[in-house]
Protein backbone atom coordinates (compact mmCIF):
# COMPACT_ATOMS: atom_id res chain seq x y z
CA UNK A 1 0.00 0.00 0.00
CA UNK A 2 1.23 3.49 -0.88
CA UNK A 3 0.23 6.69 0.93
CA UNK A 4 1.14 10.28 0.12
CA UNK A 5 1.78 12.18 3.38
CA UNK A 6 1.66 15.97 3.45
CA UNK A 7 3.30 17.56 6.48
CA UNK A 8 2.22 21.10 7.43
CA UNK A 9 3.50 21.47 11.00
CA UNK A 10 1.25 21.88 14.02
CA UNK A 11 1.65 20.09 17.35
CA UNK A 12 1.99 16.73 15.60
CA UNK A 13 5.05 18.17 13.83
CA UNK A 14 6.51 20.01 16.82
CA UNK A 15 8.76 19.33 19.78
CA UNK A 16 9.02 20.94 23.20
CA UNK A 17 12.31 22.63 24.06
CA UNK A 18 12.83 24.91 27.01
CA UNK A 19 9.13 24.76 27.80
CA UNK A 20 8.18 26.09 24.33
CA UNK A 21 6.43 24.04 21.63
CA UNK A 22 7.78 24.86 18.16
CA UNK A 23 7.71 23.24 14.71
CA UNK A 24 10.49 20.68 14.30
CA UNK A 25 11.27 19.29 10.84
CA UNK A 26 12.64 16.07 12.36
CA UNK A 27 9.24 15.24 13.85
CA UNK A 28 7.65 14.55 10.49
CA UNK A 29 10.00 11.63 9.94
CA UNK A 30 9.71 10.58 13.58
CA UNK A 31 5.99 10.02 12.99
CA UNK A 32 6.68 7.74 10.03
CA UNK A 33 9.40 5.91 11.96
CA UNK A 34 7.02 5.38 14.90
CA UNK A 35 4.41 3.91 12.60
CA UNK A 36 6.92 1.69 10.77
CA UNK A 37 7.83 0.12 14.11
CA UNK A 38 4.21 -1.04 14.31
CA UNK A 39 3.67 -1.98 10.70
CA UNK A 40 6.27 -1.73 7.95
CA UNK A 41 4.16 -2.73 4.95
CA UNK A 42 3.20 0.84 3.96
CA UNK A 43 5.23 2.80 1.43
CA UNK A 44 5.09 6.49 2.40
CA UNK A 45 5.98 9.38 0.10
CA UNK A 46 6.28 12.72 1.90
CA UNK A 47 5.83 16.36 0.90
CA UNK A 48 5.95 19.56 2.92
CA UNK A 49 4.46 22.66 1.22
CA UNK A 50 4.85 24.72 4.43
CA UNK A 51 5.60 24.28 8.14
CA UNK A 52 3.75 26.44 10.67
CA UNK A 53 1.95 26.31 13.99
CA UNK A 54 -1.64 26.05 12.83
CA UNK A 55 -2.75 29.23 14.63
CA UNK A 56 -0.67 31.06 11.99
CA UNK A 57 -2.69 29.54 9.13
CA UNK A 58 -3.71 31.88 6.29
CA UNK A 59 -5.32 31.66 2.86
CA UNK A 60 -1.97 31.33 1.12
CA UNK A 61 -1.23 28.16 3.10
CA UNK A 62 -4.55 26.58 2.13
CA UNK A 63 -3.85 27.40 -1.51
CA UNK A 64 -0.42 25.76 -1.18
CA UNK A 65 -2.02 22.67 0.34
CA UNK A 66 -4.58 22.52 -2.46
CA UNK A 67 -1.83 22.79 -5.08
CA UNK A 68 0.16 20.02 -3.38
CA UNK A 69 -2.85 17.69 -3.50
CA UNK A 70 -3.69 18.56 -7.12
CA UNK A 71 -0.08 18.02 -8.21
CA UNK A 72 0.02 14.58 -6.58
CA UNK A 73 -0.20 11.62 -8.97
CA UNK A 74 -3.10 10.14 -7.06
CA UNK A 75 -3.26 7.07 -9.31
CA UNK A 76 0.04 6.03 -7.73
CA UNK A 77 -1.34 6.15 -4.16
CA UNK A 78 -4.14 4.58 -2.17
CA UNK A 79 -4.81 7.81 -0.30
CA UNK A 80 -3.44 11.00 1.22
CA UNK A 81 -2.76 11.92 4.85
CA UNK A 82 -2.38 15.58 5.84
CA UNK A 83 -0.78 16.27 9.23
CA UNK A 84 -2.08 19.44 10.84
CA UNK A 85 -2.34 21.39 14.09
CA UNK A 86 -5.50 21.31 16.19
CA UNK A 87 -6.11 25.07 16.61
CA UNK A 88 -7.28 25.58 13.03
CA UNK A 89 -8.03 21.95 12.20
CA UNK A 90 -11.66 22.80 11.44
CA UNK A 91 -10.76 25.50 8.91
CA UNK A 92 -8.44 23.35 6.81
CA UNK A 93 -10.80 20.39 7.11
CA UNK A 94 -13.76 22.49 5.93
CA UNK A 95 -11.68 23.76 3.00
CA UNK A 96 -10.67 20.23 1.99
CA UNK A 97 -14.19 18.92 2.55
CA UNK A 98 -15.68 21.50 0.19
CA UNK A 99 -12.98 21.69 -2.46
CA UNK A 100 -12.16 17.97 -2.58
CA UNK A 101 -15.59 16.45 -1.92
CA UNK A 102 -15.35 14.63 -5.28
CA UNK A 103 -11.75 13.47 -4.84
CA UNK A 104 -11.41 9.84 -6.00
CA UNK A 105 -9.34 8.68 -3.00
CA UNK A 106 -9.55 9.42 0.74
CA UNK A 107 -7.78 12.49 2.08
CA UNK A 108 -7.44 12.10 5.86
CA UNK A 109 -6.36 14.95 8.13
CA UNK A 110 -4.60 13.94 11.36
CA UNK A 111 -3.42 16.01 14.30
CA UNK A 112 -2.23 15.56 17.88
CA UNK A 113 -3.27 17.00 21.21
CA UNK A 114 0.35 16.91 22.47
CA UNK A 115 3.77 16.60 20.75
CA UNK A 116 4.64 13.05 19.73
CA UNK A 117 7.28 12.64 22.44
CA UNK A 118 4.64 13.30 25.12
CA UNK A 119 3.09 10.07 26.43
CA UNK A 120 -0.32 11.78 26.45
CA UNK A 121 -0.20 12.41 22.70
CA UNK A 122 -2.85 10.85 20.47
CA UNK A 123 -0.85 11.68 17.34
CA UNK A 124 0.31 8.14 16.57
CA UNK A 125 -3.08 6.54 17.19
CA UNK A 126 -4.74 9.17 14.96
CA UNK A 127 -2.17 8.54 12.22
CA UNK A 128 -2.58 4.77 12.58
CA UNK A 129 -6.37 5.08 12.31
CA UNK A 130 -5.93 7.15 9.14
CA UNK A 131 -3.67 4.49 7.63
CA UNK A 132 -6.13 1.74 8.58
CA UNK A 133 -8.98 3.71 7.04
CA UNK A 134 -7.11 4.17 3.76
CA UNK A 135 -6.21 0.48 3.83
CA UNK A 136 -9.89 -0.42 4.17
CA UNK A 137 -10.58 0.96 0.69
CA UNK A 138 -13.73 2.72 1.89
CA UNK A 139 -14.66 6.34 1.32
CA UNK A 140 -13.51 9.10 -0.97
CA UNK A 141 -13.19 12.83 -0.38
CA UNK A 142 -11.87 14.44 2.80
CA UNK A 143 -12.03 13.06 6.34
CA UNK A 144 -10.48 13.62 9.77
CA UNK A 145 -9.13 10.83 12.00
CA UNK A 146 -9.16 11.76 15.67
CA UNK A 147 -9.30 10.09 19.08
CA UNK A 148 -10.88 11.83 22.05
CA UNK A 149 -9.70 10.78 25.50
CA UNK A 150 -11.34 7.51 26.56
CA UNK A 151 -12.98 6.99 23.16
CA UNK A 152 -12.29 4.92 20.06
CA UNK A 153 -10.61 6.56 17.05
CA UNK A 154 -13.26 8.09 14.80
CA UNK A 155 -13.33 9.01 11.13
CA UNK A 156 -15.16 12.33 10.75
CA UNK A 157 -16.39 13.99 7.59
CA UNK A 158 -13.95 16.87 7.11
CA UNK A 159 -16.66 19.49 6.47
CA UNK A 160 -18.71 18.55 9.55
CA UNK A 161 -16.29 19.39 12.35
CA UNK A 162 -17.44 21.74 15.09
CA UNK A 163 -15.16 24.15 16.92
CA UNK A 164 -13.35 22.81 19.97
CA UNK A 165 -15.10 23.53 23.29
CA UNK A 166 -13.17 26.02 25.40
CA UNK A 167 -10.15 24.49 27.17
CA UNK A 168 -10.69 21.15 25.41
CA UNK A 169 -8.89 19.24 22.68
CA UNK A 170 -11.93 17.07 21.87
CA UNK A 171 -13.12 16.87 18.27
CA UNK A 172 -16.84 16.57 17.57
CA UNK A 173 -19.01 16.72 14.43
CA UNK A 174 -22.30 18.46 13.78
CA UNK A 175 -25.22 16.27 14.91
CA UNK A 176 -22.55 13.70 15.93
CA UNK A 177 -22.52 12.51 12.32
CA UNK A 178 -19.35 10.51 11.72
CA UNK A 179 -18.31 8.13 8.98
CA UNK A 180 -16.74 5.30 10.96
CA UNK A 181 -15.45 4.16 14.35
CA UNK A 182 -12.37 1.99 14.81
CA UNK A 183 -13.66 -1.36 16.12
CA UNK A 184 -10.57 -2.73 17.80
CA UNK A 185 -9.08 0.46 19.19
CA UNK A 186 -8.92 -1.12 22.66
CA UNK A 187 -6.26 -3.51 21.39
CA UNK A 188 -3.44 -0.98 21.57
CA UNK A 189 0.20 -1.90 21.54
CA UNK A 190 2.95 -0.44 23.72
CA UNK A 191 3.15 2.62 21.44
CA UNK A 192 -0.52 3.48 22.15
CA UNK A 193 -1.51 2.74 18.56
CA UNK A 194 -3.81 0.09 17.06
CA UNK A 195 -1.96 -3.17 16.60
CA UNK A 196 -1.39 -4.34 13.00
CA UNK A 197 -4.19 -6.93 13.21
CA UNK A 198 -6.67 -4.08 13.67
CA UNK A 199 -6.54 -2.97 10.05
CA UNK A 200 -9.80 -2.67 8.14
CA UNK A 201 -11.70 -2.95 11.41
CA UNK A 202 -14.17 -0.10 11.28
CA UNK A 203 -17.85 0.11 12.11
CA UNK A 204 -19.44 2.33 9.46
CA UNK A 205 -22.32 4.66 10.21
CA UNK A 206 -24.58 3.94 7.26
CA UNK A 207 -27.25 6.35 8.51
CA UNK A 208 -24.82 9.25 8.29
CA UNK A 209 -23.85 10.66 4.95
CA UNK A 210 -21.94 13.38 3.22
CA UNK A 211 -25.24 14.78 1.93
CA UNK A 212 -25.04 18.08 3.79
CA UNK A 213 -21.68 18.81 2.18
CA UNK A 214 -23.00 18.06 -1.30
CA UNK A 215 -26.23 19.96 -0.56
CA UNK A 216 -24.21 23.01 0.47
CA UNK A 217 -22.10 22.85 -2.69
CA UNK A 218 -25.25 22.44 -4.82
CA UNK A 219 -27.40 25.05 -3.07
CA UNK A 220 -24.72 27.65 -2.65
CA UNK A 221 -22.78 26.99 -5.84
CA UNK A 222 -19.04 26.81 -5.23
CA UNK A 223 -16.96 28.74 -7.78
CA UNK A 224 -14.95 26.85 -10.38
CA UNK A 225 -11.72 28.50 -9.25
CA UNK A 226 -11.20 27.37 -5.67
CA UNK A 227 -8.37 29.67 -4.60
CA UNK A 228 -8.63 31.76 -1.45
CA UNK A 229 -7.80 35.44 -1.12
CA UNK A 230 -5.30 36.48 1.54
CA UNK A 231 -8.06 38.19 3.56
CA UNK A 232 -11.51 36.68 3.83
CA UNK A 233 -13.41 39.97 4.04
CA UNK A 234 -15.88 38.25 6.41
CA UNK A 235 -17.06 39.64 9.72
CA UNK A 236 -18.01 36.63 11.88
CA UNK A 237 -20.06 37.48 14.97
CA UNK A 238 -21.23 35.02 17.61
CA UNK A 239 -24.33 35.78 19.64
CA UNK A 240 -23.99 36.81 23.25
CA UNK A 241 -26.25 38.68 25.67
CA UNK A 242 -26.28 42.49 25.28
CA UNK A 243 -23.77 42.24 22.46
CA UNK A 244 -22.33 45.27 20.70
CA UNK A 245 -22.34 45.38 16.90
CA UNK A 246 -19.46 47.06 15.05
CA UNK A 247 -19.69 49.49 12.15
CA UNK A 248 -19.77 48.09 8.62
CA UNK A 249 -16.49 49.26 7.09
CA UNK A 250 -15.38 49.18 3.47
CA UNK A 251 -13.22 46.07 3.92
CA UNK A 252 -16.17 43.94 5.06
CA UNK A 253 -17.64 42.00 2.14
CA UNK A 254 -20.02 39.70 4.02
CA UNK A 255 -21.28 39.09 7.55
CA UNK A 256 -21.73 35.69 9.17
CA UNK A 257 -23.91 35.70 12.27
CA UNK A 258 -23.77 32.64 14.48
CA UNK A 259 -27.01 32.41 16.44
CA UNK A 260 -27.72 30.79 19.76
CA UNK A 261 -28.05 26.99 19.75
CA UNK A 262 -31.60 27.13 18.34
CA UNK A 263 -30.57 29.57 15.64
CA UNK A 264 -32.11 32.62 17.27
CA UNK A 265 -30.91 36.21 17.54
CA UNK A 266 -32.01 39.06 19.77
CA UNK A 267 -34.20 40.72 17.12
CA UNK A 268 -35.43 43.25 19.69
CA UNK A 269 -31.92 44.70 19.81
CA UNK A 270 -31.93 48.09 18.08
CA UNK A 271 -28.20 47.74 17.44
CA UNK A 272 -28.88 44.59 15.37
CA UNK A 273 -31.54 46.42 13.36
CA UNK A 274 -29.20 49.34 12.71
CA UNK A 275 -26.36 46.96 11.87
CA UNK A 276 -28.49 45.16 9.27
CA UNK A 277 -29.61 48.50 7.79
CA UNK A 278 -25.95 49.53 7.45
CA UNK A 279 -25.17 46.26 5.72
CA UNK A 280 -28.07 46.66 3.28
CA UNK A 281 -27.04 50.21 2.39
CA UNK A 282 -23.46 49.07 1.72
CA UNK A 283 -24.56 46.00 -0.23
CA UNK A 284 -23.04 43.61 2.31
CA UNK A 285 -24.97 40.32 2.60
CA UNK A 286 -25.74 39.09 6.12
CA UNK A 287 -25.90 35.33 6.66
CA UNK A 288 -27.05 33.35 9.69
CA UNK A 289 -25.74 29.92 10.67
CA UNK A 290 -27.25 27.64 13.30
CA UNK A 291 -30.94 27.88 12.41
CA UNK A 292 -32.75 24.58 11.84
CA UNK A 293 -36.26 23.49 10.98
CA UNK A 294 -38.48 22.64 13.92
CA UNK A 295 -37.32 25.56 16.09
CA UNK A 296 -39.38 28.47 14.80
CA UNK A 297 -39.43 31.09 17.54
CA UNK A 298 -41.18 34.42 17.00
CA UNK A 299 -37.82 36.20 16.98
CA UNK A 300 -37.16 34.52 13.63
CA UNK A 301 -40.07 36.41 12.05
CA UNK A 302 -37.75 39.41 11.78
CA UNK A 303 -35.12 37.67 9.67
CA UNK A 304 -36.72 38.52 6.32
CA UNK A 305 -37.32 42.13 7.30
CA UNK A 306 -33.69 42.48 8.41
CA UNK A 307 -32.50 40.83 5.16
CA UNK A 308 -30.79 38.04 7.10
CA UNK A 309 -30.16 35.03 4.86
CA UNK A 310 -30.41 31.70 6.69
CA UNK A 311 -27.83 29.13 5.58
CA UNK A 312 -28.42 25.35 5.50
CA UNK A 313 -27.54 23.47 8.72
CA UNK A 314 -23.80 23.02 8.31
CA UNK A 315 -20.88 23.51 10.68
CA UNK A 316 -20.19 27.22 11.22
CA UNK A 317 -16.58 26.90 10.08
CA UNK A 318 -17.73 25.26 6.87
CA UNK A 319 -20.11 28.16 6.24
CA UNK A 320 -17.25 30.59 6.85
CA UNK A 321 -14.92 28.81 4.42
CA UNK A 322 -17.69 28.61 1.80
CA UNK A 323 -18.23 32.38 2.06
CA UNK A 324 -14.47 32.91 1.82
CA UNK A 325 -14.29 30.82 -1.35
CA UNK A 326 -17.21 32.70 -2.91
CA UNK A 327 -15.84 36.14 -2.04
CA UNK A 328 -12.39 35.18 -3.31
CA UNK A 329 -13.67 34.28 -6.77
CA UNK A 330 -16.96 36.07 -7.48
Amino acid sequence: MKIFVIFTGGTIGSSKKGGVISPDSSCRYALLDMYNQINSDVDFTAACPYTILSENLCGENLNQLSDCINECDIDSFDGIIVTHGTDTLQFTSAFLGLVFADFPKPIVVVSANYPLDDERSNGLVNFSAAVDFIRSGRGNGAFVAYTNSGEAPKIHYAAKLLAHPAYSDEVRSIHDEIYAVHNLSAQLNDNNAPAPDCVQSFAYNLESGNSTVYDLRKQLNLPQNKKLSSRSGILWLKSYVSMTYPKITSDIKAVLLEGYHSGTLNTLNEELKDFCRQAEIRGVPVYLIGSEKGFFYESKLMFDELKIRVLPPVAPTTAYVWLWLKLSND
